[in-house]
């Protein structure tokens, strides 16, 4: 008797259009609860109670299964992690990438300035060294053209040391030290489809902390643009030299090995690894005088903040020392931490 009813009741509800327009899921629901309620019921109590059903259950789908977040900026992600240091006065950040390389493969290290500095003395450098770079900032004042333009103070020690050299007692052949301050400007321009999000403008002293003839020192001012494309980051980081006396300069000629500029490229790979990609050029294409220098490095996530770390260079200016001398290098071993 209760199917029965129930078959009238749709074919009454499909003949009288109500069923029209009606979803698969809400018309399977009335067949069946048609079969199961009482003569009483009536046909708006059996809508509701399909209603109130197939509600919980996309609600329940929903919160199992959430819907993919867009894509997240690498930079934003990080300038909110500088945001939430803001309320310690003690902070210290990274800046560029902090890691250790300990087998750092260096081609025909270069003796040159050693030696002339040191006629009566046999220096025989390993090819093995192990390289390492320390580099932390400070902000020191938030906001200050409304709400933007941070200061930042920094700085990034790099060393090259002869570990594994017992002859020699295993020195430190170059350390670069490298002082600097910039404001820093957040951004949200659209260039070509590349969105620059970042600019800073700065100035930096770098120097090896050696006395004459190997003293080497140079001072900048410098801007940086940062721009971003999905999970693509790259800056244009170029500069200006500070002039200094004859007498005083270290090494007059170091933008004819060091250029004028930067283009820094980062791309962030699934698993957070990074591939990253530094080029530097003068520009000058006469005859034998284009100089410049090529660094690429990867590193992936090992356990918790610490990463494998891949790293070549070729060209000049990867020290100091040797800014004037072209170097290829190839090296492994851990980062701290990354750019982005």
């Amino acid at each position: 008797m209760m199917r029965k009813w129930a078959i009238t009741t749709a074919f009454l509800l499909v003949s009288s259009g109500v069923w029209a327009g009606t979803s698969e899921s809400m018309r399977t629901c009335l067949a069946e609860v048609m079969e199961k309620a009482g003569d009483d019921v009536t046909i708006g109590a059996l809508r509701s109670s399909c209603r109130e059903k197939l509600n919980a259950a996309e609600e329940l789908v929903t919160a199992r299964e959430p819907e993919p977040e867009g894509h997240e900026s690498a930079i934003a992600r990080r300038l909110d992690y500088e945001r939430q240091e803001r309320e310690n006065p003690f902070t210290i950040l990274p800046h560029r990438p902090n890691y250790v390389v300990f087998a750092y493969n260096t081609k025909d290290p270069n003796t040159a300035p050693y030696e002339e500095a040191f006629p009566d003395e046999e220096f025989n450098f390993d090819n093995l060294e192990t390289k390492f770079q320390i580099s932390i900032k400070v902000p020191l004042a938030y906001d200050l053209f409304g709400d933007n333009g941070d200061l930042y103070v920094a700085y990034t020690n790099r060393s090259f040391w002869q570990s594994f050299n017992n002859d020699i007692s295993s020195p430190f052949r170059d350390t670069n030290h490298e002082p600097e301050a910039w404001l820093s400007f957040t951004n949200d321009w659209e260039i070509l489809g590349l969105r620059n999000s970042l600019n800073r403008i700065g100035i930096s002293h770098q120097s090896n902390g050696r006395t004459d003839p190997l003293s080497r020192s140079w001072n900048r001012v410098y801007a940086d643009f940062i721009f971003e494309h999905d999970d693509l980051y790259f800056s244009f980081k170029p500069w200006w030299r500070i002039p200094e006396s004859d007498e005083n300069d270290d090494n007059p000629d170091i933008t004819d090995y060091m250029g004028n500029f930067e283009l820094l490229g980062v791309y962030k790979l699934p698993r957070n690894q990074t591939l990253g990609l530094m080029l530097r050029n003068n520009l000058d294409f006469s005859g034998g005088e284009n100089r410049g220098a090529v660094q690429v490095d990867y590193s992936f996530p090992i356990s918790g903040n610490l990463r494998g770390y891949l790293q070549w260079f070729n060209g000049y200016g990867e020290s100091l020392i040797d800014y004037d001398a072209k170097v290829n290098s190839l090296g492994a071993g851990i980062q701290i931490s990354d750019w982005l």
